[in-house]
């Protein structure tokens, strides 16, 4: 199994291992149950008891209105959703507040007064030293009042807590009183002011309107518009400058006309233009008769011509006839051209006039314009404080009769009544949460007990741990405290020999079988039983094991290797003279250290002398030749030796020998303390065959071992029952 797996089986919850460390940690669960819900008991049993009264107002966001369309100077919270919950919540800041607290004190004049201190069960000594103390009233009042609003309402509870329920009752009144006063107050204060400046804005804007006026009729007399308007001097400016522009239009088209035909009569004089033209350009009866006659003339001088020679008589006289014609007509010309000339040279004359006076009239039209700036800042300066002054005296007649309205949006609904039970201490519900708070602690307290605890106690910490193979366990024996240890059934390293049907012995008989099906093959003649710490039970673990090895027909040896801490020849009763030291150093062989046992099949190597340097002599070939001779003798040889975590002797032994067993005392052995011994054997390539959890304790359900506990109680019962028969 790789370690990837072994992660994903260490992450998978089991509830029932959650249940066992409960039950294992249950006293420690109900003593702190216990004590959480004692204390609570007694802390809430000796509190002070406070009642609660509560009285009831109603807050409107509009005040009555009385007077109609009169406005209020006072604004409250009508208005939008977000106005209206601005509003109520400053109400509710306002009932708490240390004025209203304050009224609350004055209107029952619980200055001094010792009921309400809660003093008047104390001596007068006392009483007298709180007194001479300074005390803040409408704090101690504040600390005790609280605001619950109605939902979907605009009612609130107004609650007062006390120590005594008629003053609790007493407080809730006052309090609604207070703020009711306090809200008519506020109300009556803020329009009475308003109405007092109203009055001086009045009378300042009615100066400043005077001045205003006086100004624009001083401006109107300096500049002559008394009589007629400013407005209708400038329509009458801007009706003259229509019709100049009228008439110089007129007169200047007249000219264009005129100045046109003056030239086309001048063409006709200097004969540029045919005599045809005439009629075109002049209108005189005069001069189409003369034209008349001038063509007539002409065409009488055309038959001629054709009739006779130049120097005819009639053509001469035709002729003549026509110059004086054409002379008549010319002198018409000349006198039409003058009459031209005259009439033009008027209509400039005019135009000019008309020039003149139009830029009279404009020069006339700026200078009123300019007078219309400051007529205009001035009148509307006058408008101004004109409309000013009539709002301003209106708001102020709407505000004196407001200040004089006994009216309120805030009113009593019930009042507070006594209380019958108190509200503080809630001690079902105290003690309900010291029980809830009792009981999680408890199991909170005991799941970090078992964190911190991290001893070994069943296979599931080996295999998750050490990753070595479980052999079985060795349940704790219970010595009968009225027998003495020194008659031999009392003896723990003998147990097994005096209770073959016990616990102990059934499972160290598993720890046998285990070790034997291991390796069938090739099993181990040679094992070395250990520890990491001192103090574990490896020494009563090697007896065990090599009895059941016995009492299975193998022929087994006990070497006692703890060359330290030597005990195997005190658990059989054995003198230490002759042993493995002995032999080691040739002052004796090895047969004269063996000793028999009471056990058929079992024999025993007791340490010997303890030397000054047990970890040399392990490293002598004698010491090899020694074991060698004893794997011939024996079919198994069980060493007990040091733990590995105080000296090196197991390491060195271990490189003779074909297994090791590792002893861990359950509940006690630490996992780091384990590993690392685990870590130095694997280093050194020792052969572990396995680990033995010792002195475990059966009746402690954490470590569900219920085969073994059942099995150990059959094997009892038989047991007492066969000693009984």
């Amino acid at each position: 199994m790789d370690d990837t797996q072994l992660e994903l089986q260490d992450s998978q919850i089991d509830l029932r291992e959650y249940w066992n460390v409960i039950i294992k940690r249950r006293w420690t669960v109900m003593a702190f149950f216990l004590v959480v819900v004692t204390l609570v008991t007694v802390f809430t049993m000796r509190q002070t008891k406070i009642y609660q009264a509560r009285a009831s107002v109603v807050i409107e966001p509009y005040a009555p209105q009385v007077l109609g369309n009169v406005r209020e100077v006072y604004n409250l919270g009508a208005g939008s959703y977000w106005s209206n919950r601005e509003y109520y919540e400053t109400q509710y800041h306002i009932i708490t507040s240390h004025t209203v607290a304050q009224k609350t004190v004055q209107l029952l004049r619980l200055e001094g007064n010792k009921e309400f201190l809660g003093i008047d069960k104390l001596s007068p000594e006392e009483q007298k030293r709180i007194l001479e103390e300074p005390i803040d009233y409408a704090e101690m009042v504040r600390g005790m009042l609280d605001v619950e609003p109605v939902k979907d309402s605009r009612t609130a509870y107004i609650k007062v807590s006390h120590r005594y329920p008629k003053w609790a009752q007493r407080l809730a009144n006052a309090a609604v009183n207070a703020y009711i006063d306090h809200s008519s107050q506020v109300h009556r204060q803020v329009t009475q002011d308003a109405a007092s400046w109203l009055t001086s804005q009045a009378a300042d804007l009615k100066i400043k309107m005077e001045e205003s006026e006086l100004q624009l009729f001083e401006f109107k007399r300096d500049n002559q518009i008394l009589s007629v308007s400013l407005e209708d001097r400038q329509n009458i400016t801007s009706q003259r400058l229509g019709d100049l522009n009228q008439t110089l239009n007129r007169v200047q088209a007249e000219r264009f006309s005129l100045e046109a035909k003056r030239k086309q009569v001048v063409d006709i004089r200097e004969k540029r233009l045919p005599l045809d033209s005439v009629d075109k350009v002049i209108n005189n009866r005069l001069i189409q008769q003369l034209k008349e006659s001038y063509v007539k003339l002409r065409e009488e001088q055309t038959e001629l011509v054709a009739r006779y020679l130049p120097d005819h008589p009639k053509l001469q006289v035709v002729q003549k006839k026509l110059n004086l014609v054409r002379a008549n007509i010319d002198q018409e010309v000349g006198n039409v051209l003058g009459s031209l000339e005259a009439e033009f040279r008027a209509k400039q004359d005019s135009e000019r006039s008309l020039r003149k006076e139009l830029t009279k009239v404009k020069a006339e039209a700026q200078e009123i314009n300019k007078k219309e700036l400051t007529y205009n800042r001035l009148k509307r300066v006058t408008d101004n404080f004109s409309a000013l002054y009539k709002h301003v005296m209106t708001r102020q007649k709407e505000a004196t009769l407001a200040s004089h309205q006994e009216t309120s949006n805030v009113y009593k609904l019930d009042s507070s009544i006594e209380p019958d039970r108190p509200v503080y201490p809630r001690v079902k519900l105290n003690i309900l949460l010291a029980a809830v708070v009792g009981l999680l602690g408890g199991i909170g307290l005991a799941f970090f007990l078992e964190y911190l605890d991290n001893t070994i106690k069943n296979q599931e910490d080996i295999e998750r741990y050490l990753h070595v193979p479980f052999l079985g366990i060795v349940p704790s024996i219970k010595l009968d405290p009225h027998l003495e240890e020194a008659e031999g059934t009392n003896n723990r390293d003998n147990y097994l020999v005096n209770h073959p049907k016990s616990a102990v012995a059934e499972c160290s008989r598993t720890v046998r079988t285990n070790i034997l099906f291991m390796s069938p093959d090739k099993p181990a003649r040679r094992i070395l039983v250990t520890s990491a710490g001192p103090q574990e039970g490896k020494s009563t673990v090697a007896i065990n094991l090599g009895v059941t090895m016995a009492q299975s027909g193998s022929k087994v040896v006990l070497v006692d290797t703890d060359m330290r801490r030597p005990r195997l020849h005190t658990s059989f009763g054995i003198k230490r003279g002759i042993g493995l030291t002995t032999a080691i150093l040739g002052e004796a062989e090895i047969e004269q250290a063996i000793h028999p046992t009471e056990v058929p099949g079992l024999d025993l190597v007791p340490c010997g002398p303890i030397p000054p340097n047990p970890t040399e002599l392990f490293h002598t070939e004698r010491f090899r030749q020694l074991i060698d001779k004893l794997d011939g003798m024996y079919d198994r040889i069980i060493f007990d030796s040091p733990p590995v975590m105080m000296v090196a002797d197991p390491l060195i032994l271990s490189r003779f020998i074909e297994g090791v067993i590792v002893v861990i005392k359950g509940g006690h052995t630490s996992r780091d303390l384990i590993r690392r011994a685990v870590r130095q054997l694997q280093d050194v390539q020792a052969r572990i065959l396995g680990t033995v959890i010792n002195d475990l304790d059966l009746e402690h359900r954490e470590y569900g071992y219920y085969y073994y506990r059942q099995y150990g109680y059959y094997y009892g019962e038989k047991e007492r029952d066969s000693s009984n028969g």
